[in-house]
Parts: C-alpha cells; sequence; structure tokens
C-alpha cells in the first residue's frame, strides 16, 4: 500500500492514486447512532447555527476592489465589470447577499462550493451556484479536471475547469473534506437524543413498564389490562390509575436522568461547535452567559481571526484568480471589509479616531466618513500636534550661542 493510498483510506478520499479518478469529499462508510444525511442533520439546531452563523456573516461583509500601481498603493475601484457583477446581482435571481449565502452554505456543508460561470465572448456576465451534491469532479489522466454535473431534470452534463469556479476547503488539493461528512458520528448521537426527547415529550414524558401481580392472570385478563392501561403508559392522558389485585406497576425503560440527555446534548453541541470552529456561545449556548459583556469582544475577535478569516481569504484570492484573466491578477484585489464585525463600541471608536486624527494619521473628514458623517470645509487636511516638531526647526530658532547649551 502506497502513502497516498493509506492517506486517502484515512481521509475517505476515493481515488487510490492522486493521479486520475473520480474525486469525493465524503468518509468511508461508518456505524452512527442515526442516519446523517444534509436534511437530517440541519433538523440539528446547533448544526443549522453554525452553518447559518458562517453563510450569514460571510454573506452581509460588503465586498470591494481595488486598483494595485506599481508600488503596491491601493486605489478603490467600484466601475470594473467584476465587482459590479459580484456586488450586486451576479445572476438574474439573487443577490450578492443571497448568492454567497448559497455558495458558504454548500462551502461549509460539503467543503466544496461549484460556481458556473457565464461568459459572453470574453465577458463574464454571470455567476450561478451549482447544489454541490449534483456534482462529482474527476481527474483525468492528463491533468485536466472536468465536473460531471447532474441538472435538474436528470441529464448530465461534463463542464471544464474553464467553465465552473470551485472554491474548496482543505483537501487533497482536488476537493475539500466535507465537515458535514466527517462529523456524522457527533450529529447522530444528537439526531438520536432529539428523537429520543421527541418520544419521551409525545408520550407524556412517562416511561414504559410492566404490571406485577401476586397471582398469574389469565390471557382474557392481560389483555383486559393493557387495554386499561395502555393509554395511561402510551398516551398524554393524566388520569388516576387504580390497581387492584397487589398489582405494581414497575418502570422498564431509563429516563432522561438515567440517560443523561441534558449531558448528551450539551456534548453535541459543543462537538458541533467545534468541528466548524464556531464558539458555543455564539449559537446560543446559555451555558456560558457569563462571558458576554467584555468577555465577547475577545470572543469575537478570536472568531474572526481563527475561523472566519480564513474562509474570507480563502474567498477573495480565489476570486482574484478564476474570475479575472492572468494578466490582472496582479494589479488588482478583492477584499471583504469586516469591519462590522471588528466595529468598536461608540465610545472606543471615538477615543480611537481622536488618537488618529490629533497624530496626523487620518483627517478629520476620513473619521467623519468613518462613522458615516457629511465631511466639513478645510477637513481634508492633516492635523499635528502645534507643540511637536523636529529637532531641526528648534535649532533654526535657537541664538547660536545657545545651541550647545540647548543640545
Amino acid at each position: 500500500m502506497s502513502v497516498w493510498t493509506s492517506i486517502t483510506s484515512w481521509f475517505g478520499l476515493a481515488p487510490a492514486e492522486p493521479k486520475r479518478g473520480r474525486q469525493y469529499a465524503s468518509t468511508v462508510a461508518g456505524a452512527t447512532a442515526k442516519p446523517v444525511t444534509f436534511d437530517t442533520a440541519m433538523t440539528v439546531s446547533a448544526v443549522f447555527a453554525c452553518i447559518r452563523l458562517l453563510a450569514e456573516t460571510v454573506s452581509s461583509l460588503p465586498l470591494n476592489m481595488y486598483k494595485l500601481d506599481s508600488e503596491g498603493n491601493r486605489t478603490l475601484d467600484s466601475q470594473h465589470d467584476l465587482i459590479k457583477l459580484l456586488k450586486y446581482r451576479p445572476n438574474r435571481r439573487q443577490t450578492r447577499i443571497e448568492f454567497f449565502e448559497q455558495l458558504m452554505l454548500n462551502l461549509v456543508s460539503s467543503g466544496n462550493a461549484y460556481v458556473l460561470r457565464g461568459m459572453m465572448g470574453k465577458r463574464l456576465v454571470s455567476l450561478q451556484v451549482l447544489n454541490s451534491g449534483s456534482v462529482e469532479p474527476e481527474l483525468l489522466a492528463n491533468g485536466d479536471l472536468i465536473y460531471h454535473w447532474q441538472q435538474q431534470d436528470g441529464t448530465r452534463k461534463k463542464l471544464t475547469e474553464a467553465e465552473v469556479w470551485h472554491v474548496r476547503l482543505f483537501g487533497n488539493g482536488l476537493v475539500g473534506l466535507s465537515p458535514l461528512s466527517h462529523a456524522k458520528k457527533a450529529i447522530g448521537v444528537a439526531l438520536a437524543g432529539d428523537d429520543k426527547i421527541t418520544h419521551l415529550m409525545s408520550n407524556g414524558a412517562k416511561p414504559t413498564g410492566t404490571l406485577l401481580a401476586q397471582n398469574w392472570p389469565t390471557k382474557e385478563q392481560r389483555d383486559a389490562l393493557r387495554t386499561e392501561m395502555n393509554g395511561l403508559i402510551n398516551g398524554d392522558q393524566t388520569e388516576l390509575a387504580v390497581l387492584g389485585g397487589g398489582m405494581k406497576f414497575e418502570a422498564m425503560s431509563l429516563t432522561p436522568e438515567d440517560l443523561e440527555l441534558l449531558a448528551t446534548r450539551r456534548f453535541s453541541l459543543e462537538e458541533i461547535a467545534r468541528i466548524f470552529g464556531v464558539p458555543s456561545v455564539l449559537i446560543n449556548d446559555t451555558s456560558a452567559s457569563t462571558v458576554w459583556g467584555s468577555g465577547i469582544d475577545s470572543i469575537i475577535n478570536g472568531f474572526y481571526k481563527f475561523d472566519l478569516r480564513p474562509y474570507l481569504e480563502k474567498l477573495e484570492i480565489s476570486m482574484v484568480v478564476n474570475l479575472l484573466p492572468r494578466t490582472e491578477w496582479e494589479s488588482y484585489e478583492l477584499e471583504f471589509d469586516a469591519d462590522a464585525i471588528l466595529r468598536a463600541n461608540l465610545k472606543d471608536r471615538v477615543e480611537a479616531t481622536s488618537k488618529q486624527v490629533l497624530s496626523g494619521y487620518m483627517t478629520p473628514n476620513e473619521a467623519r466618513k468613518s462613522e458615516g458623517r457629511q465631511p466639513k470645509p478645510n477637513g481634508d487636511q492633516l492635523l499635528v500636534p502645534s507643540n511637536m516638531t523636529t529637532i531641526d526647526k528648534i535649532l533654526a530658532v535657537v541664538p547660536t550661542r545657545n545651541k550647545e547649551e540647548t543640545l
């Protein structure tokens, strides 16, 4: 067995060698507490909340395009055809936010997002996200990657690399690993716990059991007892049961306390949040409610640096190399503006901008613009403290005989 075969067997990637073959993002088969599919996984509140948080956060960030000069200085460019397409309506049915929500939904759940590029000659005119479950990449012997796309009418179509913008999470370099597939055991436990709670609640949270009698009842008596007791132990009736003849009801099923369902659900939430890299407090985990306040800023900063920023960087560079011609790669940058996430409260912002204005780092109008305020006349000049200057200017005004004493 080669090294590559060992690696792919561990991660569940299909081709035995990286030379050619079908590429898959899912894991090998394994036993789970409940069958896990995309639809069943999304019924787990922690999974839904993690995917929604990542998709909606990324899609809501403003996207800017910058033109670079020979020295690397950036100028905002709002007239390029690509930013016009991405910033407003990437296709005829979706706005920018809806488009990036769907892209992130596929990327976060399956590890891959496939976007069909609509071209008019050499001009990019539309971008349409394809359901990642309907696309199967294949690496040919000559090194080309083609995509088998099953359309809604059931027909299959081959797409080339030039027709597909493929965004992938970490994996074998050709496809990304599927978080949902690799988290299926934790998700299966969460599904089983939810099913158990649902059954208990639908049954009035009453355990099943048996009737203990001193004598051995006849078949007719047993059938009559089952009929009488059935509604009390299997339904939501709350009438008082009266047992005669020394009979005693003995519960046989495990109680929620015995199963530690609360602890299991808590563990599942933490496991799922860990897989998606989302702090559990951000998906309404109230057990860590003490972190709200000053501590939430540190959590959000950590969430941005170690989970959100890798997604943003991946999308930014992928848009440049896949949606721009090779001749423009070094001339443009695309960047999501994360200021909406990292933006401090008003008091801290005022203090920070005041220091930047007074130190000559930004103009008053730049500070006003950052707060959404209108510019003022003569507000485009940098300010410097009047009590600070350079030493050569001090020496120029000090009499010659006093220069040595001054120094």
